[in-house]
């Protein structure tokens, strides 16, 4: 796939369905459109989106870091719930996914930037992305308060449709990945939001334990498959579903205001572990010291707990904010 094509043609009569092609005289901004509103659905995205929205709580809900805590454990069930029907149905992405040129006029790291977020590996149905998205941004619309329903389902819809549709740009996914993740993640959104929201009381606890279960889930049908990415990404869902499912029975009622400052702070620690599980899952074990072969299973023991302590911290994150501040130091 040559990302460098500004305007996406589909040929019906090529294998996969659907084929990016360059047209002459184009410099590629349809395609750096695309590598950026992909974004909206990537994990560090959806990271750092949620992570803000539990530490500043504003007030677009009833009990705001309830439903942030929540969708939290909606995105990474989505995670395990896209990596399991990966696993299990294994259908290949289109031909070229794994490989994209970016425009001449980018500067290096950007090109470099462009690359990444042009080209994906493993199984391409359902499309991840457009999960995601559904299950996330449709369960903002859900859970929030503000606006009315309708337009807040409008947003939301319209984001799904725009992530879908820079997956297809992108030739990352066909039209049938990008909608078979979009129905998985109503799915996805559905079952959560059953369990989340028993008399319209957002219980986090519950998402949480769905996501680790459903990630051993997805961790076995990984290894099932012989396919150790699956297995490795699927270990973020139940260490990050255990960690948000424990510390929430712990320390989730915590009032404690955060703040910009504090948030910052919290977005740098708690991307420590984050960063590492990504590495991990990634490109394995950074440093075994020759103690220990580089397994999958090593790779599934590290992540999990690193996920755990990466959502943990997140969940936590007020009242760690709230002893500093009431140390002798913190008073001061």
């Amino acid at each position: 796939m040559v990302a460098t094509a500004g305007v996406v043609l589909f040929d019906a009569t090529a294998a996969g369905g659907v084929v990016p092609g360059a047209t002459p005289g184009d410099n590629g901004w349809l395609a750096v459109l695309a590598a950026l509103v992909t974004q909206l659905a990537d994990a560090w995205f959806l990271i750092c989106l949620l992570s803000l929205g539990y530490w500043l709580a504003p007030r677009l809900a009833g009990d705001p870091r309830a439903v942030a805590a929540s969708l939290v454990g909606v995105a990474l069930t989505a995670l395990a719930v896209s990596l399991a029907a990966k696993a299990v149905v294994a259908v290949p992405r289109p031909p070229g996914a794994a490989v994209a040129t970016a425009p001449g006029w980018l500067p290096d790291p950007f090109a470099r930037a462009f690359r990444d977020a042009a080209t994906d590996g493993g199984y391409g149905f359902p499309s991840g992305h457009a999960l995601a998205a559904t299950a996330v941004y449709g369960g903002l619309a859900s859970f929030l308060d503000v606006a009315t329903a309708r337009r807040r389902r409008a947003v939301a819809a319209t984001l799904v449709v725009a992530v879908g549709g820079s997956r297809v740009v992108l030739g990352l996914h066909t039209v049938g990945d990008v909608v078979g993740g979009a129905v998985l993640g109503l799915v996805t959104l559905w079952g959560c939001a059953r369990l989340a929201r028993p008399g319209l009381r957002p219980r986090p606890d519950r998402v949480s334990f769905l996501a680790a279960v459903v990630g051993v889930v997805a961790v076995a049908a990984g290894l099932a498959r012989g396919s150790e990415p699956t297995a490795v990404g699927a270990a973020v869902a139940v260490g990050g579903g255990a960690g948000g499912y424990l510390v929430w029975r712990l320390r989730g009622r915590d009032r404690t205001p955060v703040g910009p400052g504090g948030a910052a702070v919290g977005l740098a620690v708690a991307g420590v572990p984050f960063v590492y599980a990504a590495t991990v899952v990634e490109r394995g074990v950074p440093v075994v010291l020759g103690l220990f072969a580089d397994t999958v299973w090593l790779r599934v023991a590290a992540t999990i707990p690193t996920a755990a302590a990466a959502v943990a911290l997140v969940v936590a994150w007020p009242t760690v904010v709230g002893r500093l501040r009431a140390s002798p130091t913190g008073e001061r």
